[in-house]
């Protein structure tokens, strides 16, 4: 996504298709709100993409004097903007791994940095600038998370409007000995309680609202940490369009801020936002990938959109536009944008605009592709072949399938 503001993938509405639509980058964001890790390939699951959304950072809270109504609730870049600098690496088990190292017996493990929030000292900060080759690069801390760990006792903690469940990871000693840095660089108090929960398939939630038509995806669609859908699609002509309508200040638009899992391009603007089902193919069929390679996508519903792309990535701070005269505060970008210029539904009163497309594998093409010898996977470069379309609104389909 390092070329993403080139013009090449501005396609405004008004142009003419140029497809066939084409996956540029695919994205995991294997915590809930830190960094993501773009990948050139992705597993396709009934719940998403393998890792992501696969854990959340939770604090516990105190509503009463009562210590036993204490409770754990995830925390986002909604009120820590600042998890968006906290960088995310993934490693997974080579051909040459050594089967008894504890990393590779847990099927990898994530690699999670952020900004020493204590005064280095001048030998660690002469360190840093030396290893980042960088002058303004400050000391960091990193901490491993295994991917997998034994089955333990399922924690609730909060997720938005719902109860979510997971293993709670915060007495793996790696972890554990970062959670105290970690407080301080979020901004929290030493004492209050601060781990990292992992989502198992026990603790998965099924979805209950915008669903997809069971004709097409075979079983309920469920998902983990997500707020919804198992995958989300977005466009890059669509970003682009949306950055044009911003305050020259706030141009242009990283995309990234959206959270998609996959971008594409060769589309024209909100072109995906017709769509209702889409095969995704190879663009070119190999012996390790023949053309009938493919996955279906069911697409449910725009995204809704919240304050989290009001977050500037670089910064880890809220974006505003310049105030107006005698005010002291702008006005909230992108959102207020996107509220002028993509309240295009009234399904959800609460959206701060829509931008982006929820998704549902299906069953039978993800059946029928992992039972293959190529695995239901997806790649930079695929294709998108429309097999339907319509129209969406959320919240239509109403509570039950």
């Amino acid at each position: 996504m390092a070329d993403q503001y080139d013009s090449q993938y501005a396609l405004a509405s008004s142009s003419p298709s140029v497809g066939p639509p084409r996956i540029k980058s695919i994205f995991l964001h294997p915590v809930k709100s830190c960094g993501p890790v773009e990948v050139d390939r992705a597993r396709v699951t009934k719940i998403g993409l393998l890792y992501d959304r696969c854990m959340a950072i939770a604090t516990r809270t105190v509503g009463s004097k009562d210590p036993a109504a204490a409770q754990w609730r995830f925390i986002s870049q909604r009120t820590k903007p600042c998890m968006s600098q906290i960088r995310t690496e993934l490693w997974l088990p080579h051909r040459s791994s050594d089967p008894s190292d504890p990393l590779v017996q847990s099927g990898g493990c994530l690699v999670l940095s952020f900004e020493n929030p204590d005064r280095a000292s001048w030998t660690d900060q002469l360190e840093t600038v030396i290893y980042a080759r960088d002058l303004a690069a400050r000391p960091r801390i990193s901490f491993i998370v295994p991917l997998n760990v034994p089955n333990g006792e399922l924690t609730a903690f909060g997720i938005h409007s719902r109860q979510a469940k997971g293993v709670d990871l915060g007495q793996i000693p790696s972890i554990a000995a970062a959670l105290p840095s970690l407080k301080k660089f979020l901004g929290l108090s030493a004492n209050q309680s601060l781990t990292i929960f992992k989502c198992t398939p026990e603790s998965l939630t099924r979805t209950e609202k915008n669903l997809a038509p069971l004709e097409h995806i075979g079983s309920p669609a469920v998902h983990g940490y997500t707020d919804q859908q198992p995958i989300n699609i977005n466009s890059l002509s669509s970003v682009h369009e949306v950055s044009s309508h911003l305050p020259k200040e706030n141009q242009p638009l990283d995309a990234l801020r959206f959270r998609a899992n996959i971008w594409i391009t060769k589309s024209i603007a909100y072109e995906e936002e017709t769509w209702k089902r889409v095969r995704v193919k190879p663009r070119v069929a190999t012996k390790t990938r023949p053309s009938d390679a493919t996955l279906v996508l069911s697409i449910v519903c725009r995204t809704s959109r919240c304050t989290m792309p009001n977050v500037n990535l670089s910064t880890g701070a809220f974006d505003a536009d310049l105030p107006a005269e005698g005010k002291k505060k702008g006005k909230p970008q992108p959102s207020t944008t996107l509220l002028q210029h993509r309240t295009v539904e009234t399904g959800n009163p609460s959206a701060l605009g829509y931008l982006g497309m929820h998704c549902v594998p299906e069953d039978k093409s993800l059946n029928a592709a992992e039972e293959s010898d190529w695995g239901p996977y997806i790649e930079v470069g695929d294709e998108l072949e429309v097999l339907e379309t319509g129209e969406h609104l959320y919240g239509f389909t109403g509570m039950d399938y």
